[in-house]
């Protein structure tokens, strides 16, 4: 009588079952005695707004937080962008014929991979403030700096992104130029008027334009550096730049739009006017203010949170006795934004 099949045969036995599953898992790869070693699970991570959009998975921070890894993960590479907080717009003074101010300057905007040792498995990011606007006839205040990892001795990656450059106060006088802005790493301030040369951008930041017969110069953006002021407008602000290049998962609830496909983030704040048309702030940067009695319409509007966009530069006052200093407008807070391929 003929050997019975053990294959697939209703009366196979239980220790075959078992012999089967030794030449699966031990001996299916042609050695011996060697055990299965299961691949390490997908990528995971923690923190900030997570949000899955087209072929990505997003991480994004608008307010200083943790970014956690699984330490069961393989290593992974992500990509990254890193906004500093924009400058505020500049400040004009309460007398004189001279007076409007420059926009802000856009944040620092570092981006680029980053290869992760999921062994270490949190880092800090820290998202830099929007320079605050001011009250006196003097500059803005600088954005603050973004960073991630900086406080960490082991961080998954460690980079810096600097804050934007303060508008340029406006002046009383025709006779003297008007203070500059200033950058700690980001896009710099635009002049105040009555004239002067804008700020220089430090590190991949653009320089703010320069003030003008009456006009505040815009401040630089990511993407250009601001418009010139001129006899009696405020200059425009610098275009920003797309978060991520070539990225169109980005929701948009999320940045600005731009000139092309994306979200845009990091514009420069419109210089203040005298008289004429105002600067107009780009991709979240700030309008400049207009020559005004009333001080609402005198004061620079304030950039876009989460863009790192500069604030607007404020109007002149129309009243020498009025006494009410022009208010620079607020630069936008910073955004960090992780992404990886879901």
């Amino acid at each position: 009588m003929g050997a019975r099949s053990t294959g697939s045969h209703p009366t196979t036995t239980k220790a075959d079952g078992h012999l089967l599953e030794y030449f699966r898992s031990d001996m299916g790869s042609g050695g011996g005695g060697t055990n299965f070693t299961p691949p390490p699970p997908p990528f995971t991570a923690t923190g900030g707004t997570k949000v899955t959009s087209g072929s990505y998975t997003y991480h994004i921070f608008t307010s200083t937080g943790p970014f956690s890894v699984d330490p069961e993960c393989g290593p992974a590479t992500v990509d990254y962008v890193i906004i500093g907080g924009g400058g505020a717009g500049g400040n004009a003074p309460n007398t004189g014929l001279y007076g409007a101010a420059g926009g802000g300057g856009a944040g620092g905007f570092e981006t680029g991979t980053a290869a992760l040792d999921s062994s270490t498995a949190t880092t800090t990011m820290t998202v830099g403030a929007g320079g605050a606007g001011g009250s006196g006839p003097y500059p803005g205040n600088s954005g603050g700096v973004g960073n991630v990892g900086t406080d960490s001795t082991a961080p998954l990656f460690s980079v810096t992104s600097g804050g934007g450059g303060a508008g340029g106060g406006g002046t009383n006088s025709s006779s003297k130029a008007a203070s500059n802005g200033r950058s700690t790493g980001g896009s710099g301030g635009g002049h105040g008027g009555y004239s002067g040369t804008g700020a220089v951008g430090n590190g991949d930041g653009n320089n703010g334009g320069n003030g003008g017969a009456y006009g505040g110069g815009g401040g630089g953006g990511r993407g250009a550096v601001g418009a010139n002021g001129t006899a009696p407008s405020g200059g425009d602000g610098g275009l920003g730049a797309v978060a991520l290049s070539g990225d169109t998962d980005l929701p948009s609830s999320y940045g600005t739009p731009g000139p092309s496909a994306g979200r845009w983030f990091a514009g420069g704040g419109g210089g203040g006017a005298s008289g004429g048309s105002v600067g107009t702030g780009k991709n979240g940067g700030g309008n400049g203010g207009q020559r005004s009695m009333p001080q609402p319409e005198r004061i620079g509007k304030a950039g876009t949170v989460n863009t790192g966009s500069g604030g607007g530069g404020a109007g002149r006052d129309s009243h020498p006795q009025s006494n009410t200093y022009g208010q620079g407008g607020a630069g936008g807070s910073g955004v960090i934004i992780i992404r990886y391929p879901t």
